[in-house]
Order: structure tokens, then C-alpha cells, then sequence
């Protein structure tokens, strides 16, 4: 987390009014935190910042400030906002009453556990529109134009951030929004929607999303000229910098979309009869494509291979394909992505779980996909805490005389994040399961006090040492559920 990158977020949500934000990053939570909350208190705002320990819980917290009339945002990775689909899913429904923003912060390269996720394209599932910036510089105008459509609309609008997009130097600019008092109005046919109600609610949501569409675009929408009619480039705002300037230099016009859903499309449709040949660049899936009547004329991520070699462009990749496809040269064969996996990030616990598979060629590993477990020789990956579900489905499906050895690989945060319901329930419904848990140096405490707390869940630690952790895992459980405890510094 840049501090550059924090101070703008901060500056761009006091001068808007926001008065609660939480955050739910992999890392950089409490800073992006702390300079938030101590900028608030220097210039006298209500906005307060918390972390949060899950992305449902964190969007439920903020979005039930929106519904009393206050502006409200939520902060997370564009890979971690499908757990909080549930409550994203029905307040698309219900719309909101004050201002309502997801700010969804992408890595470039994708992280190796991000599972090249688009919170783009989700949003245009779920029918939220989106905007996106083409500089961190312009947050606070985007934290601007998000919350003013949320509130013209009453929708949640997210901010999509690519951590590609320059970030720029900081240059102070403190003032403060508006102050909001909450106010919340009773009306069950919108907060509490019985199946009827949904159903009007869905019509006034397509409606809503025509009228943004074909509202005005200005601010939303940036051409660069070019003298050449041959060709022209329709891109979203976080490819914008590596494109303009290429364009420039070879006269191609450029049209470029801050707003890729619900999409402006006459201005486009009016770009593209305006050129003989149209190319349009978009990251991870074609939403804008996808939303053109004429997406089948168009070079896109629908229609050429070339523009399907990255799932996320950088500069060189990305101006290569440009080059390419001016020059007339063939359509290259399709790539495909990146490898997800990491080599060597556990080395002691790569060799020690290498050991275990060798003496039992039965047994199945299930991993929770985090930053450390993502180059694990794991037979199955898992969602976060769902490495001790998948033991406890396997031990329930088999019952009352399971055959197949499951064990569960996971880390102290993911435990911390959605572990500890999957414990639970595993204790709640007597599964017997076991779990090596790797447990950060700063989690320790957290994750003892909880484990402490828990009844008929064993704690034993290991070594990395293969003999001594092979004779621990072999014997038989005292507990239905078993954590086998290894330092994160022990493992690497």
C-alpha cells in the first residue's frame, strides 16, 4: 500500500462527505486505517475507518450506513469482493439512500492467489455500475462522480482502482464535505422485499441502469484526437496512459471509457462509424465488448486472439499487440495465462507434506488458496477456511465409516477470516478433521485465545522436521478436531 496512494483515499473521502469506510486488504489495512482516521481527526470529520475481518461483514457494516442517509464506502481486493456477494447481490435490489462505494484495488501482475478474478465483470452481474480512473492523482474527482451517481441513482457505484494506473506525487489539498445525520425511513416493500416486491424492484433496477447509460457523459468519456480515419482505439481508463501516447505518435484516435457498465454507447457506436477499423482494449473479460451491438466487428478480447495473450495488459505486452495489429501481421496463437503457482514459498512444508503423500497415497490434500500455500503440492485448492469444510464434507459423505485420509492445509488468517465458522461447525456437528495450521507471528495471540476458547479442538504443535511431524499427524486424534501448529518462519 503506497502512502501516496492512502492520502489521496483519505483527502477523497473527507472532501466528500464519507463518514465510514472499512477496509478488508490482504495487507495494508491498518495503515490505509491509521492515516484515514488521524486526517479525520485533524480536520475535526466524522469519518471514521475500520478493518475489517471478513468482506461480508465489512460491506454489510458500510452499507448499512448508506441506508440511514450518510455516505459510506468499502475498501478490498477486486479478488476478495465475491465474499461479500450476498449482501452485494440484494442491496443492487434495494438500492441505498445516502452514497454507497466499493472501491475495488486490483495487483499487476494478478497476485498468484487472486484466481484472475474481474470485479468488472461481477459488477455487471450483479448490475452495479462501475467506475474507473485513469491516475490515482484523480481519486478524489472519482470518489466524487462515484458517490454522486450512488446517490442520484440510489445504487451502490464501485470504483474500480488497477494498482497499474500511475500514482503520481501528493500534492495537499485538504477540505471537508458535507456532514450527514442519519435518518433512516421505514419501507418493508424496499428494505424487507417479499418475492412481489423483488420483482418491482428488479424492473426499477433495469430502468435505473438505462437512464445512467444514457445520461450525461461528460467527465466519463475522453477523446484524443488523431489525423488518420484508418483506425481508431476504444479503451477503458486504466489502459489509457500506455495507449496515448503510442496513438499520438501514429495520429490513431482514442476514445476512453471511465464508465465500462452500464456502458455510454452512442458516443462509442458514433467513435466507431467514424474509422474504418476499430480495436477496443479492455482488461480480464470484455464487458464493454460484450455491451456493443457491434462487438462482432470489433478487434477485441471477443474476437482476436492477440488480445487474449494477457489477462491483465502491461505497457510492453500491450503496445506489441497494437503494433502488431497495425502492421497487418497474423493473428498469433492464443497463450494461455500465467501459472498461478509459486515455487519454493514453503520449502520445509513442501518436502514435509511431499513425505506424507509418499507413505499414504490414499491421503487427499485440500489447501486454502493464500499467499503462502498457493505453490503447495495440494490436490485441491479451496476458498479461504474451506480447507477444514472440505475435511468435514469428506468425513460426513463417508459416514458412518470413512475410508479416505483428508488433510487440511490453511494459515493463521484464513482461519482468522472465515475459519473459525467452518471450526465451529465441524465441532457443532462432531466431524472429525485435521488441519495444519500455519500460524503468522503477528496472529499467534488471535489464534490461540480462539483455539483456547474452542471445546473439543486439539492444539498440537510440530516441527518441520518430517519424523517428528509424520509420528504426530499418524496418532490418533484426542479431539474431533485437530490442529497441527507450525510457525510461518519454521515452514519457509
Amino acid at each position: 500500500m503506497e502512502t501516496d496512494w492512502c492520502q489521496w483515499l483519505a483527502e477523497g473521502l473527507i472532501g466528500n462527505g464519507c463518514q465510514y469506510i472499512s477496509i478488508a486488504l490482504e495487507e495494508g489495512s491498518g495503515h490505509a486505517c491509521d492515516l484515514i482516521n488521524q486526517a479525520a481527526e485533524r480536520l475535526h470529520f466524522p469519518l471514521r475507518a475500520e478493518q475489517t475481518i471478513s468482506e461480508k461483514i465489512g460491506y454489510e457494516v458500510a452499507l448499512t450506513y448508506s441506508y440511514g442517509k450518510k455516505r459510506s464506502a468499502f475498501l478490498t481486493h477486486g479478488f476478495s469482493l465475491p465474499v461479500a456477494m450476498d449482501p452485494l447481490m440484494s442491496s443492487i435490489y434495494t438500492g441505498v439512500a445516502g452514497g454507497f462505494v466499493i472501491i475495488t484495488l486490483d495487483t499487476t501482475p494478478p497476485l498468484p492467489y487472486s484466481s484472475y478474478s474481474d470485479p468488472v465483470s461481477l459488477a455487471m452481474f450483479a448490475k452495479m455500475p462501475v467506475l474507473e480512473l485513469s491516475g490515482f492523482n484523480q481519486l478524489s474527482t472519482g470518489i466524487k462522480q462515484a458517490f454522486t451517481l450512488s446517490e442520484k441513482y440510489e445504487t451502490p457505484v464501485m470504483l474500480h482502482l488497477d494498482a497499474k494506473i500511475p500514482k503520481g506525487p501528493y500534492t495537499h489539498s485538504w477540505k471537508t464535505g458535507k456532514k450527514r445525520r442519519a435518518d433512516f425511513e421505514k419501507n418493508p416493500a424496499r428494505w424487507a422485499a417479499t418475492p412481489r416486491f423483488r420483482f418491482l424492484l428488479h424492473k426499477k433496477l433495469n430502468q435505473r441502469l438505462k437512464d445512467i447509460a444514457e445520461s450525461d457523459t461528460k467527465g466519463l468519456i475522453r477523446r484524443v484526437e488523431g489525423n488518420k480515419t484508418e483506425m481508431g482505439i476504444v479503451c477503458n481508463h486504466a489502459n489509457l496512459p500506455f495507449i496515448e501516447p503510442w496513438a499520438q505518435r501514429h495520429g490513431i484516435p482514442v476514445l476512453s471509457v471511465a464508465m465500462p457498465f452500464p456502458l455510454p454507447a452512442e458516443p462509442i457506436r458514433r467513435f466507431i462509424a467514424s474509422v474504418k477499423k476499430t480495436i477496443l482494449i479492455e482488461d480480464r473479460f470484455p464487458t464493454m465488448q460484450f455491451q456493443l451491438p457491434e462487438r462482432k466487428r470489433i478487434l477485441g478480447r471477443m474476437t482476436d486472439a492477440r488480445l487474449r495473450q494477457k489477462f491483465s495488459w502491461e505497457k510492453e505486452p500491450l503496445l506489441s499487440a497494437l503494433d502488431e495489429i497495425r502492421g497487418g501481421k497474423k493473428k498469433s496463437a492464443e497463450t494461455s495465462p500465467p501459472s498461478s503457482d509459486t515455487e519454493g514459498a514453503l520449502s520445509s512444508l513442501t518436502h514435509l507434506l511431499g513425505n506424507l503423500k509418499k507413505k499414504s497415497p490414499s491421503l487427499v490434500l485440500v489447501a486454502d488458496k493464500t499467499p503462502l500455500t498457493a505453490g503447495l503440492p495440494a490436490d485441491h485448492f479451496v476458498s479461504r477456511g474451506g480447507a477444514i469444510s472440505f475435511a468435514a464434507g469428506v468425513f460426513h459423505a463417508e459416514s458412518p465409516e470413512p475410508t479416505t485420509p483428508v488433510l487440511g492445509v490453511t494459515d493463521s488468517a484464513a482461519l482468522l477470516h472465515y475459519g473459525m465458522q467452518a471450526t465451529t461447525n465441524a465441532v457443532y456437528n462432531t466431524a472429525s478433521v485435521k488441519c495444519i495450521l500455519l500460524v503468522h507471528p503477528e496472529h499467534a495471540q488471535a489464534v490461540h485465545a480462539f483455539l483456547d476458547a474452542m471445546e473439543h479442538v486439539a492444539v498440537v504443535p510440530i516441527k518441520p522436521n518430517v519424523r517428528n511431524a509424520l509420528k504426530k499427524i499418524e496418532e490418533s486424534p484426542s479431539q474431533p478436531v485437530t490442529f497441527y501448529t507450525l510457525s510461518t518462519e519454521e515452514a519457509a
